[in-house]
C-alpha cells in the first residue's frame, strides 16, 4: 500500500518495491511475530509492516511511505488520508480504520461494550482458535477512541468550521429541542406571546451512587480533551505547589474512591441532561454539589427565564436555605429575577411527611403539566450499565465516556405524539367528573374554593394546605354514646340501656378476640395453651350470662333470641391468622371444647340484643326504642372501626415502604419488620370484622336506604393500602378512585353536614387540579411541537451559514449534509404534528 501520492508510488523511491497484499490469516502468526520483534522492516527502503485494526479483524500490511523531503513528519497525515487513524503521530506502526472506530463508539453506546470486550471480539474474528497470538492493541484502542470521539464531536457541533473559536462550557453537548430556549426556538417576542407558566423551565435533579470513580495512582499524567465542554462540570484546578496544603486539603479522602457518585439536572418533561450541570459527589449527595448543578442548569439558556421548577427528592429541605447558600457562595449565582419553585417527584413524595404533600406536590403546581418528576430514575438504568467500566478509568476518560452516553441519551429522546395522545386521554378522563362534581355543588362554595386555589397557586407555602382535610373525623362511638346517654330517659323511659347495648357490642368484640386466639393455636396445643383458652371462655361466658339477665329487664321480658347463632367470621377477613381451610365451621372439632355441658362455646354464643330479635316478633315501644339506639351505636361502631382501619392501613404502608422495601436482606425482612407487619395485619382484620358485624346488625335493625348506601359491604380488595392517602402523588391517579370507606359520611343530609362539605371541598379541589394539569399538558405539548420544529430550523440555518462560508469542498459538503439532515427532521416534524401544534409567529 502506497501512501502520500494518492495511492501511487513515491517518485523519490530508489526502486519500486512490491508491497505485499493483505496477509492471509494462515501466515498471520509469522507476520505478527516479525512485526512485534522487528519494529521497522526495511526502513531504508521506506517500507514497513503496519498492524491495521478493522471491524472484521486485525491485519498486518506492508506500507510504502512517501520518501519526499520532510515526509517523515507527515506519516500520520498520509494514514488519515487513507482513512486510517494512526496510534501515534511519530513513526506509527499501528492504525485503526475509521470504520472500526465508528463501530466501537456505536457498540459502546448501544450495547455498553467495554474496550476490552470489543477488542477481544476482533481478536476472535481474526483467529478464534488462538486469539492470544493476535497483537494486543487494547491500550492503543483506548487512546485512539478517545481522540476519535473528541474529533467527531467537535465536527458535529461545528467546530471544524468555526476554527476561530474553541468550545466553551457545554458547547459539545446536545440539549432538548422541545424545551423553550430564547434565541433558539422561541420567537423574539416570546415574553409577550406566552404566559409565564408556559415557558417556565422544568428541571428534575437526582443523584446516582452507582457511578463511582476510583482514585488515580498518578493523576498528574491524566490528559483531558474536553473538560467541562459536555455535560460533566469542569474539574477544579489543583495546586501544583507541594507547600499549598491548605488548598489541597479538601481533596484528601481516606477511601479508595475519588467520587462516590454523580448528580445531574435534566429537563423534567423529556429527560434530556442539561449541559455542564453534572457533578461528582465527594461524600454523599450534599447540597453544595446539587446547588452547583442547579445553578449551572438555570444559567444555561441564552436569556434568563423568570420561573424555574426544580423537582428534587428532598426539595422540602433543600429549598429552605438555597437562596442563602447562593448569596454566600463565590461559586454559585443565578440570573437576576429567577424564581425557584421547589417540588418533589411523585414517587418519592409518598415517603415524606403528610405536610409535604400539598406544598411540594406536582399535582398542585401551576404550569407543571402532567409530569411525575422521576424521569431521571429511568435515565440512570442504562447509565448504570457503563458505571462499572468507567469506575476505574482515568478522570478525563471517565468524563468523556459519561458525556458521550448522556449526549446519546439526549439524541434519542422525544416522543411528543405519545404525550399528545396521553394528554387528550387525560382531559377526557378528568373533564367529565370535574364538571359533574361542580354542577352538583353549591355555586357559592365552588367560587370560594376556586378563589382559595388561585391564591394558593400564586403565594404557595402554607396556603397550599387547602388540599388536605382539616375537619374533625366522623362522629365516634364515644360521641354517639354521650349524646344517647343524655337523651335516653326521654327516649324510652329507662336509664342504663345505652351502657347495656355497649356491653353487648364489647362482648362481641371479646368473642372475636377469643376466636382469633383459637385460630392462632398450633395444631397440637400444649396443656397450658388449652387451659388459657378455657379460662378465657369461662370469663367470657360469665359476662354473657350477666348480659342476658339484664336483657330481660331492658326488654320487659321479650325473647331476643334470633335462633340463627353467632355469625361466622369471613375467612377472607382472617388472612395470616390461620389456614382458611381450617375455618369452615367454628363449632366443629377445630374449636376447643373442654366442657361437654356447654351447648356452644362462649366465642360462638349468640348475644341477645335488639338486632337479633326475630323479624316476626311483635315489639313494644321499649324494644323499638332500643333498636333505634342500637342502630345509632352500630353507626358509631362502624365509624370507629373504619377510622381504625384507615389508621392501620396507613401504618402498614409505612412498614412496607420504610422497612420491608428498604431492606434488601431477606434475613432482616423475616425478623422485626415482618412481625410488625403481621401485627398490623391482624389489627386490620379485626377492625374489618368489627365493621362487618356492625353493618350486619344495621341491616337486621332495618337501616334505611341512605344508611345502607353509606355503609357499603367491605371486600378483601378494599383492605389494600390506600394510595390516595398514603401515596397521594402516585402515578396514574387521574383515573383511580378511593375505596369507599375513605370518604364515608354517616349523616343523612350530606349537603348540610360539615364533614361531608369538607370532603367535597378537598375532592373538588383535587378534581380541578387534575383537570388543570391535563389541560396544561395538552397546551404544553402543542407548543413543544412548534418549539421542536423551530429548534430543527435553527440548526439547519446555522449549517447553511457554515456551508456558505466554507472555502474547502470537504467542509462545504459536510455542512450541506448536516443542514439536509436537520431539514429532514423539520419536515418530518411538520408532517407528524400537522393539525396538532400551536404556531406562534
Amino acid at each position: 500500500m502506497y501512501l502520500g501520492h494518492g495511492g501511487e508510488p513515491c517518485p523519490n523511491l530508489s526502486h519500486q518495491p512490491d508491497p505485499s497484499p493483505w496477509e492471509d490469516l494462515g501466515s498471520m502468526e509469522d507476520v505478527f511475530a516479525q512485526e512485534e520483534g522487528d519494529t521497522i522492516n526495511d526502513t531504508q527502503l521506506g517500507v514497513s509492516n503496519l498492524v491495521i485494526v478493522h471491524s472484521t479483524g486485525v491485519y498486518s500490511h506492508s506500507v510504502s511511505w512517501c520518501q519526499c523531503p520532510g515526509a517523515e513528519k507527515a506519516h500520520h497525515l498520509d494514514l488519515m488520508k487513507a482513512r486510517l487513524f494512526p496510534a501515534s503521530l511519530t513513526r506509527p506502526r499501528s492504525a485503526f480504520t475509521f470504520d472500526v472506530l465508528d463501530n466501537f463508539l456505536i457498540d459502546a453506546l448501544e450495547c455498553k461494550t467495554s474496550a476490552m470486550s470489543f477488542y477481544q471480539k476482533l481478536r476472535r474474528f481474526t483467529n478464534n482458535a488462538f486469539p492470544d497470538k493476535i497483537p494486543d492493541r487494547y491500550r492503543e484502542l483506548m487512546r485512539v477512541s478517545r481522540i476519535w470521539r473528541d474529533l467527531v464531536n467537535r465536527k458535529r457541533f461545528g467546530f471544524g468550521h468555526d476554527m476561530e473559536r474553541s468550545p466553551g462550557p457545554g458547547d459539545l453537548a446536545l440539549y432538548c429541542p422541545a424545551c423553550p430556549q430564547p434565541g433558539i426556538n422561541l420567537p423574539t417576542s416570546w415574553r409577550y406571546d406566552y404566559e409565564e407558566w408556559l415557558v417556565m423551565r422544568r428541571y428534575v435533579v437526582d443523584g446516582n451512587f452507582t457511578a463511582q470513580h476510583m482514585k488515580m495512582k498518578i493523576p498528574e499524567d491524566d490528559v483531558s480533551l474536553a473538560d467541562g465542554k459536555g455535560y460533566m462540570k469542569r474539574e477544579r484546578q489543583k495546586s501544583t505547589c507541594s507547600n499549598h496544603r491548605a488548598v489541597n486539603a479538601t481533596n484528601i479522602q481516606r477511601s479508595n474512591l475519588r467520587a462516590t457518585g454523580v448528580g445531574a439536572t435534566a429537563c423534567a418533561r423529556h429527560g434530556c441532561f442539561v449541559p455542564h450541570a453534572v457533578v461528582d459527589f465527594q461524600k454523599g449527595e450534599r447540597h453544595m454539589n446539587m446547588d452547583y448543578s442547579i445553578c449551572n442548569a438555570v444559567k444555561y439558556t441564552p436569556e434568563p427565564i423568570g420561573s424555574t421548577l426544580i423537582i428534587y427528592d428532598v426539595a422540602c429541605q433543600w429549598s429552605i436555605h438555597f437562596a442563602e447558600r447562593v448569596d454566600q457562595s463565590y461559586h454559585l449565582s443565578l440570573p437576576e429575577g429567577t424564581k425557584i419553585l421547589p417540588a418533589v417527584g411523585k414517587f418519592h413524595l409518598s415517603a415524606h411527611k403528610l405536610q409535604c404533600f400539598p406544598r411540594f406536590s406536582l399535582n398542585f403546581m401551576t404550569g407543571a403539566g402532567h409530569i411525575d418528576g422521576e424521569i431521571l430514575e429511568t435515565l440512570w438504568a442504562p447509565f448504570n450499565k457503563i458505571s462499572p467500566t468507567a469506575r476505574s478509568m482515568s478522570l478525563a476518560h471517565r468524563k468523556e465516556v459519561l458525556d458521550d452516553h448522556m449526549r446519546d441519551s439526549n439524541w434519542k429522546k422525544l416522543s411528543l405524539l405519545k404525550k399528545y395522545r396521553h394528554a387528550l386521554q387525560g382531559i377526557s378522563d378528568t373533564q367529565g367528573p370535574y364538571e359533574e362534581l361542580t354542577r352538583s355543588l353549591d355555586l357559592d362554595d365552588v367560587q370560594e374554593w376556586k378563589k382559595a386555589a388561585e391564591k394558593a397557586a400564586q403565594d404557595r407555602g402554607e396556603l397550599l394546605d387547602i388540599y388536605q382535610l382539616k375537619m374533625d373525623k366522623a362522629p365516634s362511638m364515644a360521641e354517639i354514646r354521650l349524646r344517647l346517654t343524655e337523651n335516653e330517659l326521654s327516649a324510652n323511659g329507662r336509664t342504663g340501656s345505652v351502657a347495656w347495648l355497649i356491653e353487648g357490642i364489647n362482648i362481641e368484640n371479646s368473642q372475636d378476640a377469643l376466636r382469633l386466639s383459637i385460630r392462632q393455636l398450633p395444631q397440637d396445643p400444649t396443656a397450658s395453651q388449652r387451659t388459657g383458652i378455657e379460662e378465657k371462655r369461662q370469663k367470657l361466658m360469665a359476662r354473657i350470662i350477666k348480659f342476658h339477665e339484664a336483657a330481660e329487664v331492658m326488654t320487659n321480658g321479650m325473647d331476643l333470641k334470633g335462633g340463627e347463632g353467632a355469625p361466622l367470621d369471613n375467612p377472607e377477613l382472617c388472612l395470616e391468622e390461620a389456614d382458611i381451610s381450617n375455618m369452615e365451621d367454628p363449632e366443629e372439632e377445630d374449636i376447643l371444647d373442654f366442657d361437654g355441658n356447654i351447648d356452644s362455646p362462649a366465642e360462638v354464643t349468640e348475644i341477645w340484643m335488639p338486632s337479633w330479635a326475630a323479624s316476626g316478633h311483635i315489639m313494644d315501644d321499649v324494644v323499638l326504642a332500643l333498636r333505634q339506639e342500637e342502630l345509632e351505636l352500630r353507626k358509631g361502631q362502624a365509624n370507629d372501626c373504619l377510622e381504625k382501619l384507615r389508621q392501620a392501613l396507613g401504618d402498614r404502608s409505612v412498614v412496607f415502604r420504610e422497612k420491608i422495601h428498604s431492606n434488601k436482606s431477606v434475613h432482616h425482612q423475616g425478623t422485626r419488620s415482618k412481625k410488625e407487619l403481621q401485627t398490623i395485619t391482624l389489627s386490620i382484620n379485626r377492625h374489618a370484622r368489627g365493621y362487618s358485624r356492625a353493618r350486619a346488625a344495621m341491616l337486621r335493625l332495618g337501616a334505611d336506604s341512605d344508611t345502607v348506601a353509606v355503609y357499603q359491604p367491605l371486600k378483601p380488595q378494599d383492605l389494600v393500602v390506600s394510595k390516595e392517602v398514603t401515596e397521594e402523588n402516585r402515578h396514574g391517579q387521574g383515573s383511580d378512585k378511593l375505596a369507599w370507606f375513605w370518604r364515608i359520611n354517616n349523616t343523612e343530609d350530606s349537603q348540610k353536614n360539615l364533614w361531608m362539605n369538607e370532603f367535597y371541598r378537598v375532592n373538588w379541589l383535587k378534581a380541578k387540579a387534575r383537570y388543570d394539569r391535563w389541560s396544561e399538558e395538552l397546551k404544553l405539548v402543542q407548543h413543544e411541537m412548534f418549539w421542536t420544529i423551530s429548534w430543527f430550523r435553527t440548526q439547519e440555518e446555522r449549517w447553511r451559514v457554515r456551508a456558505d462560508e466554507s472555502i474547502k469542498n470537504g467542509n462545504r459538503a459536510y455542512a450541506e449534509r448536516q443542514a439536509s439532515m436537520w431539514a429532514e427532521f423539520s419536515a418530518q416534524g411538520l408532517k407528524n404534528f400537522e393539525g396538532k401544534l400551536l404556531i406562534t409567529s
